[in-house]
């Protein structure tokens, strides 16, 4: 008994053409993709919402307002400093639209007063933000909170939130002071003296 074998051939040249094509459809979405990260990343960096903020959160109320910081990266990061009861907390952002975003961050600790270094589980915020029109003012709205311990398990049922507005900090205005900030001194001239 005879069996046929077919055997398709394809030549040298047809299989390094395909490799060709297919690494150029690959190059070429490379290049799509680059291109697209590129605008997007421009296009934060130039978001007004790029820069340091101040917030008055309040963990105590009887301790009244409590300054805090926060930071919106050009690069889509996020960072935000409380104080040493409220702690701090890492995150994301991305634009929404023109004067808006959407920001997801994590605190490492859900009791806001800590006798410890201990972490106590995790807080998730999720939240939009929206700055006015002179670049001064950030506000919060359809934000959630998802509390759970240090083994994942939620601490009472996720959330909305509500945060006062942030003022932006530069160098002309410090809202913390509640003041405008003053010009540094000239730095006198090595060698020169000073009294």
């Amino acid at each position: 008994m005879t069996q046929s074998l077919h055997h398709t051939s394809v030549s040298r040249r047809a299989a390094l053409a395909g490799f060709g094509a297919g690494g150029l459809g690959i190059a070429a979405a490379a290049r799509l993709t680059l291109a697209s990260a590129r605008a997007a990343s421009a296009d934060m960096a130039t978001h007004p919402v790029v820069g340091l903020w101040q917030f008055n959160g309040t963990p105590d109320p009887a301790s009244g307002p409590q300054p805090g910081f926060e930071t919106y990266h050009a690069d889509g990061t996020y960072f935000t400093w409380g104080g040493l009861n409220t702690g701090s907390a890492q995150g994301l952002w991305r634009p929404t639209g023109a004067r808006t975003a959407e920001v997801l961050w994590v605190a490492i600790d859900t009791d806001p007063f800590p006798g410890g270094t201990e972490a106590r589980g995790t807080a998730t915020f999720h939240f939009t933000i929206e700055v006015d029109e002179a670049d001064t003012t950030l506000t919060y709205s359809a934000g959630t909170l998802d509390v759970r311990d240090s083994y994942g398990t939620p601490l009472f049922p996720a959330g909305p939130f509500e945060s006062p507005a942030s003022t932006r900090v530069t160098f002309d205005v410090n809202p913390a002071t509640g003041s405008t900030v003053t010009e540094m001194p000239a730095t006198p001239e090595a060698g020169t003296p000073t009294s």
